[in-house]
């Protein structure tokens, strides 16, 4: 919080959200990152007349732009799962995702997965595609942009509020000749403003309370005479120092002749 005016009148102190604009700011950025990993892929496989015109298209399509890859049934050696081990709050689980074995290299369908059945299933179908030359035409289609747009809206549900509601900017007048104590608050949509007379102001107190790893934290609040205390923001902070001083400044001006 800092001091935009300061005399033996009137103390005006002002105090933006960073911390609150930076939260809400990787929630939006972070819930759009998923989106520019999420696809939708496309398999379509055709037995032709002529064996060398016997193919398989492969399509990979998301935010990033279209991927399409052209595969010769005669270059498609077969298919396989690849397994990854991942860990998420201290717990190892293995991950399945399907893979097409070509002369050229490896290359992906569908993302990976913990359902080993729904992967098998989908080898086998292409195994069996592979095994029986009258086959019919086979398509496979998955599309995985419902889970980045899920993260997006969640993401974006939390953080826009953040920003454009919940991060105020906070101006705090002591006026002594007009008599009054006022609290603006102002964020990008609307503005409150809260006033009682100065004699109402009892003391200016600094609340403590412990973080998740017994960290201290504070936050300041205006105590009125009639026992109401009222907390400037209401979140804590962890610079108890800033907060104490700051406390000290008030209750100067306050005790000022």
């Amino acid at each position: 919080m800092e001091i935009v005016e300061k005399s033996q009148q009137r103390l005006i102190l002002r105090s933006r959200p960073w911390g609150v604009w930076l939260v809400g700011l990787i929630f939006c950025v972070g819930a759009a990152v998923p989106i520019w990993f999420a696809a939708r892929y496309e398999l379509v496989c055709r037995h032709e007349v002529r064996v060398i015109d016997s193919r398989c298209r492969w399509v990979r399509s998301g935010a990033t732009g279209v991927q399409i890859t052209q595969i010769p049934l005669n270059r498609l050696q077969g298919v396989s799962i690849i397994e990854q081990w991942r860990s998420s709050r201290g717990r190892r689980y293995r991950v399945y995702q399907v893979h097409l074995q070509t002369t050229g290299g490896s290359i992906s369908f569908g993302e990976f997965t913990s359902d080993h059945q729904s992967r098998e299933a989908v080898a086998e179908r292409i195994r069996r595609f592979l095994q029986q030359p009258q086959h019919p035409p086979l398509t496979l289609v998955e599309d995985n942009r419902w889970w980045g747009f899920l993260i997006l809206a969640v993401g974006w549900g939390l953080g826009l509020p953040l920003i454009f509601i919940g991060a105020k900017v906070l101006v705090l007048v002591f006026d002594k000749s007009a008599g009054v104590v006022s609290l603006q608050y102002s964020s990008l949509l609307r503005t409150e403003k809260k006033t009682f007379p100065w004699h109402d102001l009892k003391d200016v107190v600094v609340q403590l309370s412990r973080g998740k790893k017994g960290r201290l934290l504070a936050r300041l609040a205006l105590e009125l005479q009639n026992g109401r205390v009222i907390p400037l923001r209401f979140y804590y902070s962890n610079d108890v120092r800033g907060t104490q001083a700051l406390q000290a400044t008030i209750r100067a001006f306050r005790d000022q002749k």
